[in-house]
Formats: structure tokens, C-alpha cells, sequence
């Protein structure tokens, strides 16, 4: 809806933007803040008709009237809105010239990879914001394609630093949970911290004020409002049909200087706006009404050639239908003054829907023969018209829609295209081979998204090469089928599917191989060496002998075409790099490993495969940094940034959120509740959020027994002998071997010895066959457990002194830790007091170095059991406190058991009569609790209060994180208001 003209009782106007005040200032607030350098995204949802576009054309004049660029991009229904088309049309509204870089090139495919493509858009941006600060409107965007939604996303996060001020519109009432949009806005909030406007309908009050624009006696005023009240429910796009209805109608209409409101009950007003608007249309006459008709048949904007084309008028005839619709609000010019365009998306949907289906199909017949005729017919333009009218024109062009989309990087799009033209019936005579290798294609764009949907593709694919006698597509399928699967969790099957693909490649006669290399430069396939990638399916499934041959073979022969050309992603060469990453990490190799990991990110780099970056450095961080490197602390941090960086690059491609990255850190570091969160949202296949099956320790250490063995159980449903060889169970082989200690250490929580046996003698058994290194200090730790869960002393401790050695060698300074602990905890047991202390402080100092703050706790735990054995009361109950303060906000409830009964050794009975009653203080909080918020109130820092209670300021701080969760506050301040409210100080 407009912004007001002055209204005159001698005619109708455009009502004003009413009841909008609170949005129209945190607009205005936003725009000022970007012509001051500091940009953001703003999200405006709403029903159809409720005034988003209106609202922002009301500040897009604002920010132009104030010297600001203003853009706008449009998506549009009816239509396929080709890849990254909204954005597209707003940069061609862009000034050119003058210093500037030229627009970038969206669908034509000159960049490299999708992040090649979006840094231009970025490096354009700049440029533009360096000359004028922009505002960016995106119309309509539950219409965009998924290449728009994910290069928003990656601006979105980025627009704060620049003066940009981004909006973007959308129907929250089309958004069902499998629209991307769906998913997305949470993430722009998150991400981007985009600010969410949900636009409601008219009170009452905005409704009345509607009304005021026509001067009417108070009595008639309240009748016409109580009228659009019940009639637009609010809509202010529909109270504006309805009040043009009515003026046309004379029921509303001038007098004198005032207005004059007739029956409204007699007027019959249809309740429905499409009758509003056919009723509209049928005044400007039959001829006017066609034309209108084959209007709303070619889009939202109708160039006036196309439109004489397709509905065979002459100009003067045209422009005569042109203007009356204009007069009657139906149409407006276009910007660019060679066409115009629907007022409204809602008038061409009911203009559209309103003809007859006979007639609808033939215009779109003419207008895609129109357009293919064109100089450079857009593929999507074309392709949408020719499905509407049933024409089999729509296959090919539906290729072509599919393979721009592709050349420019938006996966989803090209997949999309792909599967529509394949949904077609083939045409009698078609080549099958042909049909066959585009579902091969579209196999590959789904491997990350539809894997499951892939492999019905790639059965149809092997299928046609067969009856086609294509052995080339035959075996290709078949390969492909086996990642498709392997990316699907069906190891077992991926396996053997990638076994009989590479038998059947290496078996193509000379003229099949060659021809197999065209068809997948031809269709943008990945041309390097399959074994690479089955090296590394077999190193993750922990095959390693079998495995490095393999990925040493494929290194041998170089990619046979130039790195960076592949507009697929994935590349065999990259994956024999990362086999031999996972191979080195899983025999104690770590240098070795993080130099392969390395240069397979630098190869997927090179190719814009981002989500197989971020593979690369999960492992990493999984697999190298945390075990052998988990005291080197900025490290790990710094794969766990990179991460979330490559799945954010990654765009759409990849439905986790980035942050996912940083769930084991988040373990490790004592962030449970954010870990939980991440683990809980990635599932079974979420690697980027840590090893799968990460959610069984946790709930392990939470003391939620059943939960940690549904996690085991969904993993390793074969249990303790589930067969390693055949990769049957659905997660990678370190992962696995986690899952079995898990399994062992629940069993002897709840005292089953023979489980528990089992699980370790699996354990063992996995390790010998792999041959790998990496587990075998926490093998014979678990060993260690179970033989003193049995009594068997002398055996723990020989076990425990071997986990020692194997974490010595290679360094592994978690499991160090471990073993240091439980060293030093059997001989507490056994009285050697000296060693216990030699141990557990070098315990205490590893947990400390890798910043790992449960570790650290039980660690304090142990030396709080020591110094009770050796009478040192007061220190013990010290050393307990701190415990315990970290231990109480994580929820570890089996170490807090244990810190429970210990503090119960502790305690030195009174009698009866001398005991007074324990003080109840409120929140739940402890007595040591009290005495550091009374310290906190005095106003002393963690280090005063540290020395006043002779506490470390660790222990002090984390008092407070614990004092904090009670209280549900954030602040020192806070915290000292309670304490002053409660009398604690």
C-alpha cells in the first residue's frame, strides 16, 4: 500500500500506510545506523496482502531522499526465478561506470566455484558501499531460488561491518518445514543476528484510521470499519480492494466537501478478493479482460513485446488495455518504462487462475516459443512455460535451466531442473544411455542433501546403461551407486557396490574409458581416479592395509584435467589424501596425518567443495588434534572456526548449522548444555558436530544410563560382535571403537562383568585386525577398570601401566591423564601414598594444560580421597568444594554421587543433642556458596576472595558460574542484589 496522497472527495486514492508505527521505527533506526556504517539484515514476514512491500518502499524512499543507493530484487511466482535471480535484477538496477566494477556474472558460470562466485559478489558490494551506502531489498523471497537463500546467508553474517542495509520480504504463510526458507531464517537470526519483523493484521485502530482518509460522520465511519474489520480480517491489501470496490460501486462516494457511505449490506460485496478483482476486470471489458489474462500468464512484469506476442494485439489495442488497467489499479508501469507490472502479486494470481485451463496452456505455448526465440532466451523462462502447456520442448530446456545453475554453482537449483526434466515422459525414440547419464548427474548434486533419492537414480542409471549397452554408464553407475550408498550410512553395501565399480572401470575397453572421460567433462563429473575414493571409504570403515595401496596408487597418477575446473565438487585425488590422513591418524602418525588432511583441503578447496573441507578438518580435530594434541589448545580452536567457516562457504549444501563445529570442544571444555544442543540437532551422520554417536558419553557422564545405550544400540545394533569387516554398522571406525569402551564402561556402572568382558574382548579385537594404534591406551584402561571392578588388583594396575605407555607413545595427553588418575586412585587403595600424589598431580597438570575442566574435577576428586586417607581433613574438604563447584552446573550426577559420599567420610559426627539444624538458604545454595556471594557483595575480586577463603581463584570463579545458575543471573551485580534482598550479606 502507497504512502499518502492527499485525498480529494472528487476521487479514490491509494490508502495510506496505517498501524505500522512501532516497524516504521525500528526501520528508520536501521537505516540510520547503516548511513553511519553499521549494517543488518531485517526480515519482514507476513500473510499475503498485509503490507511488507508497502512498508518498504515507504523507508526505501526514506533512504533515497537521504542519499542512500537503493536496490531492489525481486522473486517472482508463476515462474521459475532462475539462480540467483532477485539478486541479479537488483545489481542491474546498480549505477555502472565511473570506477566501478561491472555487475558479477550470476548464472554464466565464469567463476570457479560457488565461493569464487560469491567473494565477487562481496568484492562488488564494497565497491558500491565505498561510493554510497546501499539499501537492498529482496521482494518475495519465499519464491527465491536456494542460490539466493545461500548467498543471503553468507552476506547476511558478513553485512554488519559494512554500511549495507539488507531487507528482505517473505510470505510467512507459504514457508511449510521443507521450504529452505523454513530453515533458514532461525540461522540468519543466529548468524547474521537479523532482526525479525512478523507484520500482524489492522487492530481496530488501524482499521479506523483507514477509514479517516473519507471524511464521514462519525456513525458511518464506525460502520465502514466494523465493515473491512469483518470483511479483510485485517489485511490492509484487501481493506484496499474492498474500499475500491465500494468507490466504484458509489457506495462509498463524495459529498461536498465530505464523503457519504451507503447500505452497505446491499451492496453485495463479494467476500472473496478474486471476485473483487474479477468483478474489476470484467468493467474494462471482454477484449481488455483477455488481454489481461495472457498478461498474468507471462509474470509479475510483462514486457509489452512479449505480451503483443503471445496475445496476437496490436500496439494501439494493447496500450489502450494498458491504460484502463492502470486507472483501475490492476497494473502499474515498470521502472524501466518498457512494460509494466502487476500491483500486486494477489491480482495476477486471481487474473491467472480465473482463466480457463485450455486457454492458459496455449499462452504459455506462445510464450515459450516466443522467448526460445529470442536472441539469448533465458532457459528457466522458457523451460516453466513449456511445462505449464505440457509441450515435450520442456526436457531440453530443462537441461539447459539445469546446466546454467550447475556452471553457476547453485547445486540445489541444478538438481531441481534436473529432476523435473527426468520427471518428463521420454520422448519415442530417445537415446536411454543418454536419459541414464543425467540421472547419473543428478545422483551426484544429491549425494549430500538425498542421498537415498540418489541411489534410486543411479539403480534406474546402471539399469538403462545395461539396456543400452553402455558399459561406460554401467560401470560408472555402479560406482557411483556405492558412494551414493556409502553417504547414505549402508557401509556394507557402499563397499560392495564400489568394489564392482571399480572392477568393471578398470575392465572398459580403451574406446569405452575415453569415452567415459568425455561424458563426465560433458556433465561436470569428477574425471580423477576412483580408487582414491574408495581408499578412503575403507580407511573410515578401518581397512587400513586394504586401503593404502589403493589411495598410494591413485596419488600416483595426477588429476586429468587442471585442478579447479570440476563444478561438481569431490575429487578423487583430494579423498585418496584424506584416506592416507585417516590411515596415518589411526596408526600413531600425526605429523603425517595433518600434512594429508592439509593438502586435501587445499585440493577441495581449489574446487569449491566446501563440505568436504570441512570433512577434512573434522577429522583433523577428531582425530589428530584431540587425542594427540588436546593441551594444544588454540589449535584445536582454530579447526573448530575453520570448520564452521567451510560449512558456512558450503552454502545450502549441508543442512547442520556451522556452529555444530564446535561440539566437542564444547565437551571437552565443560560447555555440556551447548553440546548437548549441537549433538542432539546433528544425529547419527553429524560429523560436522563431532564423531557420531558424540551424545552416548555425555549422557553417560549425566548419569542418563539408558539414554547412552540407545546411542550404542542405534549405532552398533549387532552389538559386541558386530563383524568389523563387512562396515555394516553406521558410523566411521575410531568412532566405533569409542562406542565399544562406552558400552564397557555402562556395563560396569551397573556391576555386569560379563557385558562388559565382552565389549573389551570386541574392542581388542577390532584393534588387531585394523591394525591401528589410536585406542589402544583407552582398551587397556578399560581393561584396568574391569579388572578392579572384579578385585583383581595386580591386574588393573599392570593394564593401567600399559595404557600408560601406549599414551606415551605417541603423546596423547588425554589419555595420559586418564591413566596418571587411575594410577594414582589404585594406589591410594593400596597405600602408597607417595605414588598416589606423584600421579594425580601429574594428572591434574595435564587436565589443566588441555583445559579440560570435568577431567580436572575428578581428577580433584581423587586427590581429595587421597589427603582423607592420610587424615589432611581440611584439605581434602578443599579440594572436594572445588570439585564439586565445577561438577554441580555440568549435572555430572555419578561424579557428584562419589563427591557426595565422600563428603559424607568427611563429616565428624556430633551428638545428637549438640547438633544444631543445617542452615536452609535459599536457591539451593551451599554454605560455601553463601560465604563467596558475602564476598562477592563486600565487593572483593575472585583473587581477594581466593585468599580470604584459601581457594584458588579457579575455584572461586567457578563458585560463581555455579552461584549464577541458581540465582539465574549473569552479573556480580546482580548476584549482590540478592544477596542484600535475602540478608545473606
Amino acid at each position: 500500500m502507497a504512502e499518502p496522497t492527499s485525498p480529494t472527495p472528487a476521487s479514490p486514492h491509494l490508502p495510506r500506510l496505517v498501524g505500522r508505527e512501532r516497524e516504521r521505527a525500528l526501520l528508520h533506526e536501521h537505516l540510520a545506523a547503516a548511513l553511519a556504517g553499521r549494517g543488518s539484515l531485517v526480515l519482514i514476514g507476513g500473510e499475503a496482502g498485509i503490507g511488507k512491500t508497502a512498508l518498504c518502499e515507504a523507508l526505501l524512499a526514506e533512504a533515497a531522499a537521504r542519499g542512500a543507493l537503493v536496490l531492489v530484487g525481486r522473486c517472482y511466482d508463476l515462474s521459475e526465478t532462475p539462480p540467483y535471480g532477485p539478486w541479479a535484477e537488483a545489481f542491474a538496477r546498480a549505477p555502472h561506470g565511473d570506477g566501478l566494477p561491472p555487475p558479477p556474472e550470476l548464472a554464466g558460470g565464469g567463476a570457479a566455484s560457488q565461493a569464487a562466485l560469491f567473494a565477487t559478489v562481496r568484492d562488488y558490494l564494497a565497491a558500491l558501499v565505498a561510493r554510497r551506502p546501499p539499501v537492498l531489498l529482496l521482494d518475495d523471497l519465499h519464491w527465491a531460488d536456494p542460490g539466493s537463500l545461500d548467498l543471503l546467508r553468507l552476506l547476511g553474517r558478513q553485512v554488519a561491518d559494512t554500511p549495507l542495509l539488507l531487507l528482505a520480504t517473505y510470505r510467512s504463510d507459504e514457508l511449510t518445514r521443507r521450504h529452505p526458507l523454513y530453515a533458514l531464517l532461525p540461522l540468519l537470526v543466529r548468524e547474521a543476528r537479523a532482526e525479525r519483523l512478523d507484520l500482524r493484521p489492522l487492530d481496530p485502530a488501524g482499521l479506523r484510521a483507514l477509514v479517516a482518509d473519507y471524511p464521514l460522520p462519525p456513525t458511518d465511519a464506525e460502520r465502514l470499519a466494523a465493515y473491512l474489520g469483518q470483511r479483510a480480517e485485517g489485511n490492509p491489501f484487501f481493506a484496499g480492494e474492498l474500499l475500491r470496490a465500494l468507490t466504484e460501486v458509489g457506495t462509498l462516494r463524495p459529498a461536498g466537501d465530505a464523503w457519504a457511505l451507503g447500505d452497505l449490506a446491499a451492496v453485495g460485496v463479494p467476500p472473496l478478493l478474486r471476485q473483487v478483482i474479477d468483478a474489476r476486470a470484467d468493467r474494462l471489458g471482454g477484449a481488455a479482460r483477455e488481454l489481461l489474462a495472457a498478461a498474468a500468464v507471462l509474470g509479475q512484469a510483462v514486457p509489452f513485446d512479449l505480451w503483443r506476442t503471445v496475445a496476437g494485439a496490436d500496439e494501439g489495442a494493447l496500450a489502450a488495455a494498458a491504460e484502463r488497467a492502470t486507472e483501475a489499479h490492476l497494473l502499474v508501469d515498470a521502472p524501466d518504462g518498457v512494460g509494466v507490472r502487476f500491483t500486486h502479486a494477489l491480482i495476477r494470481e486471481a487474473l491467472y487462475e480465473g482463466t480457463i485451463g485450455l486457454r492458459r496452456r496455449a499462452l504459455h505455448r506462445r510464450a515459450a516459443e516466443a522467448l526460445a526465440a529470442g536472441p539469448q532466451p533465458d532457459p528457466d523462462a522458457v523451460a516453466y512455460h513449456f511445462r505449464q502447456a505440457g509441450d515435450p520442448r520442456a526436457y531440453s530446456w530443462l537441461l539447459a535451466a539445469g546446466e546454467r545453475a550447475q556452471a553457476a554453482c547453485a547445486w540445489l537449483s541444478a538438481a531441481d531442473r534436473f529432476a523435473a526434466a527426468l520427471a518428463l515422459p521420454a520422448a519415442p525414440g530417445a537415446d536411454p544411455g543418454e536419459r541414464g547419464w543425467q540421472l547419473v548427474r543428478l545422483a551426484w548434486l544429491r549425494r549430500h542433501q538425498a542421498p537415498d533419492r540418489g541411489v534410486g537414480d543411479l539403480d534406474a542409471a546402471a539399469g538403462l546403461g545395461a539396456a543400452a549397452g553402455d558399459a561406460a554408464l554401467a560401470a560408472y553407475a555402479t560406482f557411483s551407486r556405492g558412494l551414493l550408498r556409502w553417504h547414505a550410512q549402508d557401509g556394507g553395501g557402499g563397499l560392495a557396490d564400489l568394489a564392482a565399480g571399480i572392477a568393471a572401470l578398470e575392465a572398459l575397453a580403451p574406446a569405452d574409458r575415453a569415452r567415459l572421460r568425455a561424458r563426465q567433462a560433458g556433465l561436470g563429473l569428477d574425471e580423477e581416479d576412483p580408487r582414491g575414493t574408495v581408499a578412503y571409504c575403507l580407511a573410515m570403515v578401518g581397512r587400513l592395509t586394504a586401503a593404502r595401496p589403493l589411495a598410494e596408487a591413485a596419488l600416483a597418477r595426477p588429476p586429468a584435467r587442471p585442478p579447479g575446473t570440476s563444478k561438481m565438487g569431490g575429487s578423487g585425488y583430494a579423498d585418496a589424501h584424506m584416506a592416507l590422513g585417516h590411515i596415518h591418524a589411526q596408526a600413531g602418525r600425526p605429523d603425517a596425518a595433518r600434512a594429508a588432511y592439509a593438502r586435501a583441503c587445499e585440493l577441495n578447496r581449489e574446487i569449491g567443495a566446501h563440505v568436504d573441507v570441512a570433512t577434512a578438518l573434522a577429522w583433523e580435530l577428531n582425530y589428530v588434534a584431540l587425542p594427540y594434541a588436546a593441551d594444544w589448545v588454540a589449535e584445536r580452536r582454530r579447526l573448530a572456526a575453520a570448520i564452521e567457516e567451510a560449512l558456512v562457504r558450503a552454502a545450502g549444501a549441508w543442512d547442520l548449522p556451522p556452529a555444530g563445529a564446535a561440539a566437542p570442544l564444547l565437551l571437552l571444555e565443560g560447555r555440556w548444555v551447548e553440546a548437548r544442543r549441537l549433538l542432539d540437532a546433528g544425529g547419527a551422520r553429524g560429523w560436522p558436530t563431532g564423531p557420531p554417536g558424540g551424545a552416548g558419553p555425555l549422557a553417560r557422564l549425566q548419569g542418563d544410563a539408558a539414554a547412552a545405550w540407545a546411542v550404542v544400540r542405534a549405532l552398533l545394533p549387532a552389538g559386541a560382535v558386530t563383524d568389523p569387516e563387512g562396515g555394516v554398522y553406521t558410523c566411521d571406525f575410531p568412532a566405533a571403537l569409542r562406542l565399544q569402551r562406552l558400552a564397557a564402561v555402562l556395563a560396569l556402572d551397573a556391576g555386569d562383568l560379563a557385558t562388559a568382558r565382552a565389549w573389551l574382548t570386541a574392542h581388542d579385537r577390532w584393534l588387531a585386525w585394523s591394525g591401528a594404534t589410536l585406542g589402544r591406551a583407552e582398551g587397556a584402561l578399560g581393561w584396568a577398570e574391569y579388572h578392579r571392578a572384579s578385585g583383581d588388583l595386580d591386574a588393573a594396575r599392570d593394564h593401567a601401566a600399559q595404557a600408560l605407555a601406549h599414551a606415551a607413545g605417541p603423546r596423547q595427553p588425554l589419555a595420559l591423564h586418564a591413566a596418571h588418575r587411575l594410577l594414582g586412585e589404585l594406589a591410594i587403595g593400596a597405600g602408597q601414598h607417595g605414588e598416589a600424589a606423584s600421579h594425580l598431580g601429574d594428572a591434574l597438570a595435564l587436565a589443566e594444560a588441555c583445559a579440560a575442566p570435568y577431567e580436572r574435577a575428578l581428577t580433584l576428586l581423587a586427590t581429595a580421597e587421597l589427603r582423607a586417607t592420610t587424615g589432611e581433613r581440611d584439605e581434602a574438604r578443599a579440594s572436594l568444594d572445588e570439585a564439586r563447584a565445577t561438577l554441580e552446573p555440568l549435572g555430572a550426577q555419578p561424579a557428584l554421587a562419589r563427591a557426595e559420599a565422600l563428603a559424607a567420610r568427611l563429616v565428624v559426627p556430633a551428638p545428637a543433642s549438640a547438633r544444631p539444624a543445617a542452615p536452609a538458604y535459599p536457591a539451593g545454595l551451599t554454605g560455601r556458596e553463601v560465604e563467596v556471594l558475602r564476598l562477592v557483595a563486600e565487593g572483593l575480586t575472585d583473587a581477594q576472595a581466593a585468599e580470604r577463603l584459601f581457594l584458588s581463584p579457579h575455584t572461586i570463579n567457578a563458585h560463581l558460574r555455579a552461584i549464577y545458575g541458581k540465582l539465574g543471573v549473569t552479573s556480580r551485580a546482580a548476584a549482590t542484589r540478592f544477596a542484600l534482598e535475602h540478608h545473606l550479606a
